[in-house]
């Protein structure tokens, strides 16, 4: 199995979000649906005041962003930061005020010359190559009284949309990612989560889970769905494999959404964790 290259890894995301950026926004998280419930708990969580600085690391299409700029007047500030150039495009025509600004900037080298009273992350942490460096920087941009809250997925049992196409790809093609590559469920154990954060230097550390449902469709929607969006990057490899082994995915993960399955709809269950540090 080849070996993990971070700088691969982010041109290679940078790409794959350039792509399914709009899909992303106007299908999922602007609509909050499924997991993107959480974007209003996580920006309560937080406490933002109306002058407050804020961060939204790997902001994407803005959804965070947007709700963080309702609680903001106009002496406070909003900077976002994301890989995709795509992504910021979208969430520029989504959060449009004078004192937003959106960069695209690797999280792991973000660099500015003043704190923020609040940082906020949903959906990034866990696809950083060097989390630590992530949060060290965060601690060292965030004011002394200020707070981070991230928001990550759960296990891959308690997120089967991922999982029940996924762990049949695994099976059959089991080289699809070099090893050692970041994926969703990396910080499924919230445990994870906090020894990076106290490592990092933060304090006053607590996570909470919350469960939330998602309507998948039927299972043909769900299928064509998770591949021209979750798997579109890995897409490629999966159609090279020849059509016996699609075939032989296709109908595992068939089997394995039926426990969801209701009168040829599929609700999926869907556990995240919001974590907070000071």
């Amino acid at each position: 199995m080849p070996g993990f290259d971070p700088t691969e890894y982010k041109i290679s995301s940078r790409a794959n979000w350039n792509t399914v950026a709009p899909d992303y926004h106007y299908n999922w998280a602007n609509e909050h649906v499924g997991p993107f419930k959480s974007t209003i708990e996580a920006v309560r969580l937080a406490e933002i005041s109306p002058s407050d600085k804020v961060l939204d690391i790997a902001c994407g299409t803005g959804v965070v962003s947007k709700e963080i700029s309702r609680r903001l007047d106009e002496t406070g500030l909003l900077v976002g930061v994301d890989l995709s150039r795509t992504a910021l495009t979208i969430a520029k025509q989504s959060v449009n005020k004078d004192n937003t600004n959106f960069f695209e900037m690797d999280a792991e080298n973000m660099a500015f010359r003043f704190t923020f009273d609040k940082i906020l992350c949903q959906y990034g942490i866990m696809f950083f190559p060097n989390v630590r460096k992530v949060l060290e920087t965060a601690r060292k941009i965030l004011s002394i009284r200020g707070k981070i809250v991230l928001v990550v997925h759960g296990t891959a049992e308690d997120v089967p949309y991922f999982s029940a196409i996924m762990k049949p790809i695994l099976k059959y093609i089991p080289d699809i990612r070099p090893s050692g590559a970041p994926n969703v469920h990396r910080f499924g154990n919230p445990a994870d989560l906090e020894k990076e954060l106290e490592s990092a230097g933060f304090a006053n550390i607590s996570a909470s889970r919350r469960v939330f449902s998602y309507e998948a469709g039927s299972f043909e929607e769900y299928w064509q769905d998770y591949m021209h969006s979750t798997a579109n990057s890995i897409r490629p490899k999966i159609e090279n494999a020849g059509s016996d082994i699609m075939s032989s995915i296709k109908n595992e993960s068939k089997e394995n959404v039926s426990p969801y399955l209701k009168d040829d709809k599929i609700t999926f269950p869907w556990t995240i964790f919001i974590v907070s540090a000071s």
